[in-house]
């Protein structure tokens, strides 16, 4: 498993990346470890009645160059860290190539409050590697 770490930080109505993530046509399987910081939500547990700085659920929303949406599975958190797969549709083609902007969902516990963090603009970019097993050379 190949994974990245990443961590996105929400001020004053906006959120940040401290780099963009950065792949080539052709990858695959690759998964992104998200660390938000400084959200101001706190998630309550109906059961239990305890408060959690970290969310348990969360949800990534990419929207592509050609404004075409990719919402993934609802996913478990562990330590308030949400790890994506990144889908193989952004990856699989020349028309995929380019900038892709994103959010995401944060869900309570029981997957029935969610609360969207702002987007990060242009937050995944997708190249052309240098040459594909698939060209004539």
């Amino acid at each position: 498993m190949i994974y990245i770490d990443r961590t996105i930080t929400v001020e004053q109505g906006s959120s940040r990346m401290d780099e963009p993530v950065i792949l080539y046509r052709g990858d695959h399987d690759v998964s992104v470890r998200f660390t938000i910081i400084n959200t101001n939500v706190k998630f309550g547990s109906d059961f239990n009645m305890i408060e959690y700085d970290n969310t348990p659920h969360a949800q990534l929303i990419i929207l592509s160059p050609t404004k075409e949406a990719i919402f993934s599975d609802i996913l478990s958190c562990e330590e308030g860290v949400a790890e994506f797969t990144i889908p193989q549709e952004l990856l699989d083609g020349l028309n995929e190539v380019g900038k892709y902007s994103f959010q995401i969902r944060l869900y309570d516990y029981d997957q029935g409050s969610r609360i969207t963090i702002p987007q990060i603009k242009n937050g995944i970019v997708v190249r052309e590697p240098i040459i594909s097993e698939n060209d004539n050379v």
